[in-house]
This record gives C-alpha cells, structure tokens and sequence, in this order.
C-alpha cells in the first residue's frame, strides 16, 4: 500500500484522536456520577466536565487542536510529500478534515462564547439543532448531487427516498415495535428496493420524460402519506410522532445526535468521492458528459444510471432517517416537492458536479435562512419580514448566485484559480 493510499485510514486516525484525546482527558479529570460503574462511571466523569457551562478543559483542548491542526495543513502543502504517510495525509485531505474538526468544535465554541452548555437548553444546545438540520439537508444535497451532478440525471422525486426513510423507520418502531437498528435497516432496505424499481421502470424513458416520471413517482407516496384511508398507519394529513431510544433523543442526547448526524454526512461524503475517483465514478462521469460515446465504448449505460440512481437513494434514505430521529416523527411534507427542490438549489448554488459545492450549499442556505428568520428589513415605510418571505427572497438569491457564479460558487472559484494558475 503507497503513502497516497493510506491517507484514508490515517486521516481517520487523527479524527479519532481529535475527539478521544479531550474526552479521556475529561473522563480522567471529572467525577463520576454516585451510582455509576465501569464505562457508564466513565462517561458520567466525562460529561461533568464537557458539560460544563462556558470554557472547559475539554472545550479548551477541542480549541488548541485545531489551532495545531490549522498550521499543519498549512505546512503540510508545501513539505507534506517529504514527511511520508502522514504528511501526504494532511495534505491530501488536510483541509476536509480541518472543516470535520471545525465542525466537531463549533457547538463548544458557541457554548464558551455564550456561556452555555452543550448537554443542557441554551445556545449551544439550540445551535446543535440548526446544524443537525444542516448536517441532513447536507446529505441529501450529496446524494442529488450523485445522480444530477456527476451522472447527468434530473430527477424531480428525489423527495420519495428522503419521506420514505423518516416513515418507514417511524412505523417500524411504533406500529411493529421494532428496535432502532432494525427499524434503521428495513428503511434503508426499503430506500434500496424503490431506488431499483424508479431505475428500472423509469430508466427506459428518456430526458423530461424521465424527470417528469420521477416527479409522478414521488407524488405517489406523497399523496398515500396524506390520505385518509391510511392514517391509522400514517396519521394522514397530520402525520405522526414515535418514541426513539434515549441515546438517539435528541431532547436528552442531542451532542450525541449531533455527533451522529456529522458522522453520517462524513460517510455519504467519503462514499460519494471515493466512487467518483473509482473507474465507475469516471464512467459515470462519462454518461454526463457524452452517454452516446459511452455506449460507443461498450459501457452498458443502464447498469451504471442504475448504480448511481441506488446509491443516491440509499444516501436520501439515510438523511429521511435521520431527519424522523432527529424530529420523533414524520408528516407528508418530507415527501413534498420541496425536498426534491431544495437539494437541487444547494446543488447548483454550490456548484454541482463537485464534492464540496453541496455541503457548502446546503450550510449556507440553512444556516443564512436560520440567521435572518426573525430579521426585518425596514425601507422607507416599507417593512419585509424576511422570514416570511424566505422562498421570494431564496429565488432572488438563486438568479443572482447563478449570475455571479455561472459554475456554482466552488466550480467557478475552481475554475478561476486553475486560469489564474495558468
């Protein structure tokens, strides 16, 4: 195995560092809880220091690591091809990880900037929230970004794959008292078997025709959720709630989702990217860009349309799942048209047909619709309550963004820096 190939484990290792090293120093540090033993006293002793309100020892060791880190990345692009393994580690995915270990620090750093606590109601724990919304929102933008930006597929029924997670594990366990992991498991499995039959049907249609399928197909599902006939089962047009495990509620255990939810964007993130550097991600990237000459090659075009198009759905089932976890219920607007449009403008703001444009999308219209909510914008006598008027305001935003970044921010900023390289 060369240097190149064992950056994956190796960057793996440092993340796992990142975190263990704080939280072994809080465990050794902290006072278990009275009736506590083995492992449960050891996180008991844990959380009584990374709970703690303000800055803590663990907050302030998150903090210094990634200052340690910053430095080595950036050391690591001029002489990391001469520190071996680990330098052609940090420089290969130096920055990825950076923006990992960034984001494994923010809800300590907000509750040091608010003096608030990460485990408790406040601040952090409610900037917790919005991020873990991020966090799904993001992987359902990597997961349209398969099929649209590195396949060519358009599809307007991305939404079935996502609702359907988030129902299929909600009923699992509250109508056939199924455990998490099961529960888990049957939506994915679920996710897995409509992604082959919207494949195989649909993939013989070509173009709008296509999309438009897509768009029928979703619509489906989202008018069985909303009808009377099935609401013992589905709560109609109201949906329904369900109880999770108390490590998976994040009412009790929200840092714990969180992390959960980061670990789950990391997964659909390093899947993706390694598919697209495989010689199946580069016939994918050929079906884009040409499928006639594909086929001219001798690539069976359907089979690979077909790999991509399971893979994206599995990766939106798993964000659908979460987001049922993360909410304890489900209602039929997780099968409307709305996730099926809002990862494509994440998509395309961001730069499709890129690794990082979708995440970077996905955060900053989350995290800009979150920030200006309450906001209002006062001209004249006029006044405009933007979160009211978010979607008017998000389409403004599309056409100026497309205007200024033709290619999406990251593909028009890649795109600039290879001229300016030139």
């Amino acid at each position: 195995m060369t240097a190149t190939q064992r950056t994956g484990p190796i960057g793996l290792v440092l993340l796992a560092l990142f975190i263990l090293i704080p939280y072994a120093f809080a465990a050794a540090t902290g006072k278990p809880g009275a009736d506590t033993s083995g492992l449960s006293a050891l996180h008991s002793a844990a959380e009584s220091v990374y709970c703690t309100k303000g800055l803590n020892p663990a907050t302030g060791l998150l903090l210094i690591e990634t200052a340690v880190f910053f430095v080595a990345v950036l050391a690591a692009q001029r002489t990391g091809d001469r520190l071996g393994a680990l330098g052609a580690a940090i420089k290969r995915n130096g920055w990825s990880m950076l923006a990992v270990m960034l984001l494994i620090a923010i809800p300590f750093a907000i509750g040091w900037q608010t003096e608030s606590s990460v485990c408790t109601r406040g601040q952090a724990f409610f900037w917790e929230s919005i991020f873990i919304d991020a966090f799904i929102l993001a992987i359902l933008a990597v997961s349209y970004n398969l099929i649209f930006g590195f396949t060519g597929v358009v599809s307007f029924g991305h939404a079935a794959f996502f609702g359907l997670g988030a129902y299929t594990v909600g009923i699992m366990m509250k109508h056939l008292d199924s455990p998490w992991w099961l529960a888990i498991l049957g939506a994915l499995a679920v996710g897995v078997i409509i992604a082959l039959i919207k494949g195989v049907v649909g993939l013989r249609i070509k173009g709008l025709y296509f999309a438009l399928f897509t768009l029928a197909f979703a619509l489906v599902f989202f008018l069985l959720a909303g009808n009377r006939i099935l609401a013992d089962v589905t709560g109609a047009e109201d949906g329904f709630t369900f109880k999770v495990p108390d490590g998976l509620n994040t009412t009790q255990n929200r840092l714990f989702f969180y992390f959960i939810a980061l670990a789950a964007l990391v997964l659909a993130f390093v899947l993706v990217r390694r598919l697209m550097n495989s010689p199946t991600g580069r016939v994918l990237s050929a079906l884009r860009d040409n499928e006639g000459r594909a086929q001219m090659l001798g690539y069976n075009t359907f089979h690979f349309k077909l790999i991509s198009i399971v893979l994206a759905g599995i990766l939106a089932t798993l964000a659908g799942v979460l987001r049922g976890l993360a909410l304890k219920g489900a209602s039929p607007g997780v099968l409307g048209l709305d996730f099926t449009i809002t990862p494509l403008l994440m998509t395309i703001i961001g730069g499709a047909g890129t690794f990082v444009g979708p995440v970077l999308g996905a955060f900053l219209i989350h995290l800009t619709e979150e920030a200006l909510r309450d906001t209002v914008v006062t001209i004249g006598a006029v006044s405009v309550n933007i979160g009211e008027r978010w979607a008017l305001i998000l389409g403004v935003l599309f056409i100026v963004s497309v205007m200024v970044f033709p290619q999406g921010i990251v593909g028009t900023l890649r795109s600039w820096w290879i001229r300016r390289r030139l």
